[in-house]
Parts: structure tokens; sequence; C-alpha cells
């Protein structure tokens, strides 16, 4: 009996870990935020590490999947280590242009040492800056 009570409580335990595993989703490294840039502006790949000043600083190599020259306008976007975003109107939208095939780096500091995750957010041209 102590046996069958101890397996059902760790089952209960592993599944309730693995149900709020499964709910806590963090945010996506990329967010496609108007057009249509979505699989032809892609991210291959991306780091975070801490400056000297201990800000981090983020920096994600963008690949253009299209054959041709690709403009956009793309912002980093931060957020804290329970995922709640620290400046996501703050920062102002940096033009960009990409020939097609062909790759290229993008850097983005964030705001405070409480940064600890990004998103890199990409959208169409809109002439607007923030």
């Amino acid at each position: 009996m102590k046996r069958l009570f101890t397996t059902t409580i760790t089952a209960t335990l592993l599944g309730s870990a693995l149900l709020l595993s499964a709910c806590s989703s963090s945010p996506k490294l990329i967010n496609y935020r108007g057009g249509d840039l979505k699989g032809v502006i892609e991210v291959k790949r991306s780091a975070v590490e801490n400056t000297e000043g201990g800000l981090p600083q983020a920096k994600a190599i963008l690949f253009n999947d299209a054959g041709t020259t690709t403009k956009f306008e793309y912002k980093f976007v931060w957020f804290d280590a329970n995922d709640m975003p620290i400046d996501d109107n703050d920062r102002p939208w940096k033009p960009a242009s990409l020939q097609g095939k062909d790759e290229m780096t993008v850097n983005g500091t964030g705001p405070n040492d409480r940064a600890k995750k990004f998103q890199l957010q990409v959208r169409e041209p809109q002439g607007v800056t923030k």
C-alpha cells in the first residue's frame, strides 16, 4: 500500500511538472510584425553575451531565403528572467536590406542587467522608426 501511495505521488508530481513546463512559453526568437516576411527573413544563429559593463549583448545572424534583395526593419525586444518584456515600446525600428540568399549579423544591447532573453521583431519598411 505504501509503495502504491509513493508511486501515485511521484506520478502526480511528474505530471504536474510536465504540465507546467508545457504551459510556460518563452518568447519566440523572431516575431514577424507586418508584411509577408515569414519564410523570407530567418534567424540562422543567435547568442547573448554580457558586456564588460554587465549589459547583455545579443547577436543574430539573419538569412534572406528569397532570391532577390529584401528591405525590412528590425528591432530587439528584451525580456527578464520571467519572460516579461522590459522595453518593447522604447526601441526604434532599424532599416535593413539583405540581398537574396545572403546573410547579415545584427546586434542589440539590453537596456539593463535584468534583460536575459531577446526577441527580434521584423517587419516590412514602414517609414516610421517607433
